[in-house]
């Protein structure tokens, strides 16, 4: 599972079973489903990404 929290308090959460991969580029976090982007973060607007395993 993956938990972020952005700056507004809103939390999104993503299950093991919607993506299959997340990529860091330093100013965005992404998250990846069968080689797509399906989620697309601008971390100036993020608090926290926990990743839970």
């Amino acid at each position: 599972m993956i938990i972020i929290t952005m700056t507004n308090s809103q939390k999104v959460k993503w299950q093991k079973e919607e993506y299959d991969n997340y990529i860091y580029d330093g100013k965005f976090f992404i998250i990846v489903k069968n080689g797509e982007w399906i989620g697309f973060y601008n971390l100036d607007t993020v608090i926290s990404i926990v990743i839970k395993k």
